[in-house]
């Protein structure tokens, strides 16, 4: 444990750093790294790195590396001019190790017509940053960065290794960042990530699994639609369905640590639905996709099981389909629940530094949705996520807190330098 002094110096050097990190924030919102598009944003942070004299790897993952473990999830994507950014501070001996991890990629802004700000200005008005990203999760790789550099401004050296690493794909599995790093051979005594979190302490995560169900009808000219079947009527009932499953399990299953956060143990969303290829034919037919979230003591086999059977029971009763059946495909994410240990010596001495610059310990919390911390387990690194505050994540006019932001960086940093500890 640091003493008093040295804290205080590492708090107030994050205050001294606050408008060097809300530009490099700014700055950051202003690349486009959408999944598939990050290596752009992940050259400028991995200058940044360099900046702060670490050692930069960019690290391209391989298909052939990554593709058989257990944990992969495939996406249709190439890895050339994706780098991910690893970037070591070789301690002065004798310390524990940590890894800083966070990824650059973002969802799609799209509706833009509809935000009052640019999704791609990172601008910085009053006590937020607003962007695509800003809350998730460049905040997080900029409090990864800065914390790092407020203990090195502060004149202070650390024993233990420290890693900042910015992944790419994280929204679409993760598999090509934090999983790749991983298997590269990247490895520490322990790993946060900082998504946000609202400066509480993500320890577990549902199992995640999307889904495709497929409709097929009669094509007809419009003029003569009585003489075909429309896929997009026959896919209601199944929507319907799927609606009552996700109120029945919500009502039905238990998972404390993420209800506390969201009111909800798990949830069944839609998320796509296409149909027909013509306005004046008769729509052929119909695909809905979505994602389904499930709780520790669930397997994937019966939550495909329950899933597909509700499907089965919405149609059974209409004769088109004792023909012509509705198609039920699993593909993309499919991941078991994740649960860290509470009692970790991780955890329990991260919430020992933050209570010592917070005033008090995080609240301890559930994420409802999918983390890269899951691979931690595969590779013997305990983890957990913390960040900061903010809104609209994946959604219109989506900010970061910048008092929430600050606080994290010096909780990230104070914890670094105990967690690695420091030289005399």
């Amino acid at each position: 444990m640091i003493d008093g002094k040295r804290i205080e110096k590492i708090v107030t050097q994050v205050e001294r750093n606050r408008d060097e990190e809300l530009q490099f924030l700014s700055r950051l919102i202003t690349y486009k790294t959408l999944v598939g598009q990050e290596g752009p944003g992940q050259d400028f942070y991995a200058q940044a790195c360099r900046d702060l004299g670490l050692q930069v790897e960019l690290y391209q993952a391989s298909l052939e590396a990554i593709k058989t473990h257990p944990a992969y999830v495939k996406i249709d994507l190439e890895y050339a001019g994706r780098p991910n950014v690893i970037a070591e501070m070789n301690g002065g001996g004798g310390g524990r190790s940590l890894i800083l991890n966070g990824h650059m990629d973002v969802v799609s802004p799209e509706p833009v017509s509809a935000w009052r700000f640019d999704p791609w200005g990172g601008e910085i008005r009053e006590n937020r940053v607003y962007g695509r990203g800003s809350v998730d999760m460049k905040a997080g790789l900029a409090a990864n960065l800065f914390a790092l550099k407020a203990v090195l401004d502060s004149g202070l050296r650390m024993k233990g290794k420290v890693i900042l690493e910015s992944t790419i794909e994280e929204e679409a599995g993760g598999s090509g960042g934090t999983l790749a790093c991983f298997l590269h051979g990247i490895k520490a005594d322990g790993m946060i990530i900082s998504e946000p979190s609202r400066e509480g302490v993500w320890v577990t995560h549902p199992g995640i699994m999307y889904f495709r169900v497929k409709v097929f009808g009669l094509p007809a000219h419009a003029a003569l639609s009585h003489k075909g079947v429309n896929a997009i009527v026959k896919m209601i009932p199944i929507v319907k369905a799927l609606e009552a499953l996700d109120l029945k399990r919500a009502k039905t299953l238990s998972y404390p640590l993420v209800e506390k956060q969201t009111g909800r143990p798990c949830n069944l969303s839609l998320g796509k639905l296409t149909a027909g290829d013509w306005v004046s034919t008769v729509a052929g037919w119909a695909v809905l996709e979505g994602r389904v979230g499930f709780v520790p003591g669930e397997t994937k086999k019966q939550v495909q099981e329950e899933l597909e059977q509700a499907v089965g029971e919405a149609v059974r009763e209409d004769e088109w389909f004792r023909d012509h059946p509705p198609q039920v495909e699993w593909f993309g994410w499919m991941t078991d629940p994740w649960v860290e240990p509470q009692d970790s010596p991780f955890i329990k001495n991260f919430l020992a530094a933050a209570e010592r610059v917070l005033g008090a310990p995080p609240v301890i919390l559930g994420s409802s949705g999918g983390l890269d911390n899951r691979f931690g387990p595969y590779f013997s690194t305990p983890s957990f996520s913390f960040g900061p505050a903010g809104g609209n994540h994946h959604s219109i006019d989506e900010y970061v807190e910048i008092p929430s932001l600050l606080r994290v960086t010096q909780t990230l940093a104070v914890f670094a330098a105990e967690w690695c500890g420091l030289t005399d």
